[in-house]
């Protein structure tokens, strides 16, 4: 519903008083320039031109994970670094419309539907240099639908258990073989696709929790972006002007019963503001990248402490052809270090994605090494085939420290209500809390929407304020 004409008149007269003391006074700070904080930015923006707004953002870009790699790879080849496709596309997505009024006609003509896990488009290799039959690889799918469509457990009536402990008793009934080998180099799939591993992902959550989750079956099909989602991130800030302080790491945040919050920044800043919306990734308020005083309250902390958070990186390289079927989409390579591959033959990339702890530990090896590891498994899995490695990158962003990690995921004994509870403003009602740790999803529209969702309350604590 569009605010009142007196509303808005009302919210313009404080804005003036709010913003007449000094330079560095708001209405609303939003700390973080991810999709979360520009949605709340643009809707907010929308309500009223007379709030006074920033945001702060500790990169030198904007976007948070979604960052598009323009100048790596040849061929006027644009790579996403992180979050890479629209997931469930759809008039439903909040980001459908913004795609759609901001494509090019070059975008029109190059941005697609992505089949994952397809049969059709899925295939299997092995590093034994063996042929996988097409009734192997389809078998090992199979294997993969009946071990994570589990019978319910009434163990975890009484106490959660891990994804792995559902998965183990069905998993060792697999004979040895190819099928298993497969299988396996499937599993360290998932655990990319979740960011965890499987013995850390809660198994009541996982198969039987009643979050809507986000299912891409029901709700639309994935959107891959010629230009990159970092691209498309960025044209939207363009397209709405959005204030944005780059280079601006919020390190300390003050809150009391006065009118305003106070935000200290690494390079000696001290802003004052009404509201603050916090956005940064919950690998952040893990590790206390912020400090606030005082501190947040027990039951905040308590689920930033419970909610998981892990770690999913891409080891992307591009080759002098495509030596691989280039009808897939994505391929599984049985026995390989690093197993779960995207394929993109018109870049003759691959894209070799990892998650939880062998993320973890690929991060903390030396880009040669993870290089040589990858190629001695593709001579192996090609052994017919000559092919030169061009140009590489690989992300990091356990060690990103603007970041910590990828996504947030169900620990054990989390629910719905913890999602919740970490989107709920604490500290005066001067704290409001958005980003894909915020709701069940972990998409990049997800958080979007969780920005959106914040810069309704706060509207509404502008109005309900004024009327009284």
């Amino acid at each position: 519903m569009a605010p009142s004409t007196s509303f808005l008149f009302c919210l313009q007269l404080f804005s003036i008083i709010s913003i007449s003391t000094g330079n560095r006074i708001f209405d609303v700070v939003i700390i973080g320039a991810g999709p979360a904080g520009i949605a709340a930015a643009i809707d907010l923006g929308k309500a009223s031109s007379s709030i006074s707004m920033t945001i702060l953002e500790a990169r030198n870009r904007v976007g948070g994970r979604v960052s598009t790699d323009t100048h790596t790879f040849t061929g006027d080849v644009s790579v996403d670094i992180g979050a890479e496709w629209i997931h469930a596309y759809g008039p439903n997505n909040p980001l459908y419309s913004l795609h759609r009024q901001l494509q090019t006609n070059e975008d029109k003509r190059g941005d697609d539907y992505f089949d994952f896990f397809e049969p059709e488009v899925t295939g299997c290799y092995d590093t034994t240099s063996s042929i996988v039959s097409s009734q192997i690889c389809l078998g090992a799918q199979q294997t993969m639908n009946k071990l994570f469509s589990p019978k319910y457990n009434a163990t975890l009536k009484l106490r959660d258990v891990s994804v792995w402990d559902m998965i183990r008793s069905e998993y060792e009934k697999i004979p040895e073989g190819q099928l298993k080998r497969l299988v396996d180099a499937m599993l360290i799939g998932k655990e990319e696709y979740e960011a965890a591993d499987l013995n850390r992902i809660s198994a009541r959550q996982h198969f039987f929790g009643d979050s809507p989750g986000d299912d891409e079956e029901e709700r639309g099909e994935d959107m891959a972006l010629k230009r990159g989602y970092g691209s498309l991130i960025q044209r939207i800030v363009e397209r709405f002007a959005l204030p944005i302080q780059l280079n601006t790491q919020v390190t300390r945040i003050v809150t009391s019963a006065s009118n305003r919050a106070q935000i200290l920044t690494k390079n000696g800043e001290t802003i004052q503001a009404k509201y603050i919306l916090i956005t940064v990734p919950l690998g952040c308020l893990k590790q206390e990248t912020i400090s606030f005083e005082p501190s947040l309250p027990q039951w905040k902390q308590n689920v930033i402490d419970a909610m998981g958070f892990g770690d999913t990186d891409k080891i992307i390289l591009q080759f002098d052809k495509t030596f691989w079927d280039s009808k897939l989409t994505t391929f599984y390579i049985a026995g390989a270090s690093y197993p779960f591959t995207v394929s993109a033959p018109k870049k003759r990339i691959l894209e070799f994605m990892i998650g939880g702890t062998r993320a973890r530990r690929m991060e903390a090896s030396k880009d040669e090494n993870t290089i040589a590891t990858i190629l001695n498994d593709l001579k192996r899995a090609f052994p017919n085939q000559n092919f030169k490695l061009e140009r590489y990158r690989i992300s990091r962003w356990t060690a990103d420290p603007y970041a910590r990690g990828s996504y947030s995921y169900y620990a054990f004994n989390t629910s719905l209500e913890t999602f919740e509870t970490l989107a709920r403003e604490c500290c005066y009602n001067q704290l409001f809390w958005a980003g894909e740790h915020t709701s069940s999803g972990g998409s990049v529209h997800t958080a979007f929407a969780t920005g959106q969702r914040e810069a309704k309350k706060i509207l509404q604590r502008f109005e309900n304020k004024l009327n009284y």
